[in-house]
């Protein structure tokens, strides 16, 4: 007998199955590639993609990258060596948007991070990585309850998910391409909690 929690995971993964399996690897390996060209990296994303957006940007400190969350008050400025990585599930979030012209002004780089390719952040990005909100084939047996294929939601979670394992493929790529070990990531992990 199924219950709630298996039903939720099996949305969840078969969702991440069918979106993950349309990926190409040569773009993962421009997107680790560009990320390890930035002298120092900014992300910014709204809702799920801000909180995702946020381990991201602790994970890339993990692995020796000097890593920023837009809107810190203790942030460096931004240069023209430097990435700034917007996460947009539409690529119409005006706030990203405004913060991705700006950093193109001061001559740094953007990676776009959406759903959408025809987007005004996939038009701003000089590289785009383009992740589906959720694979076809899927029926959202338990997550229906919130929201069905058009409601924002769903879209959140579900987009959010992907994101979160995209981006821990992406630090697993930075670690072998840094030859960084556990041990040498577990001695910039916070220890003062």
């Amino acid at each position: 007998m199924n219950t709630l929690h298996t039903d939720t995971l099996t949305d969840f993964h078969s969702s991440a199955r069918d979106v993950f399996e349309k990926i190409d690897a040569t773009q993962l390996e421009n997107t680790v590639s560009l990320i390890l060209k930035a002298e120092k990296i900014y992300v910014l994303g709204t809702g799920h993609s801000g909180m995702i957006g946020r381990i991201l940007s602790m994970k890339l400190n993990h692995v020796g990258l000097r890593a920023y969350t837009v809107f810190d008050e203790i942030n460096p400025p931004f240069g023209q060596k430097d990435l700034f990585i917007a996460i947009s599930q539409s690529g119409e979030t005006k706030t990203i948007i405004a913060l991705a012209q700006k950093a193109k002004k001061l001559g740094g780089k953007v990676l776009g991070i959406t759903s959408v390719e025809d987007s005004a952040l996939g038009n701003i990005a000089d590289f785009l990585l383009c992740i589906e909100k959720h694979g076809r084939f899927t029926e959202f047996k338990a997550l229906g309850v919130i929201g069905d294929i058009h409601n924002q939601n769903l879209l959140g979670a579900l987009f959010g998910f992907n994101i979160y394992v995209l981006f821990y493929t992406i630090i697993i790529m930075l670690a072998r391409a840094k030859n960084e070990t556990p041990d040498s990531i577990n001695t910039r992990h916070a220890n003062l909690q």
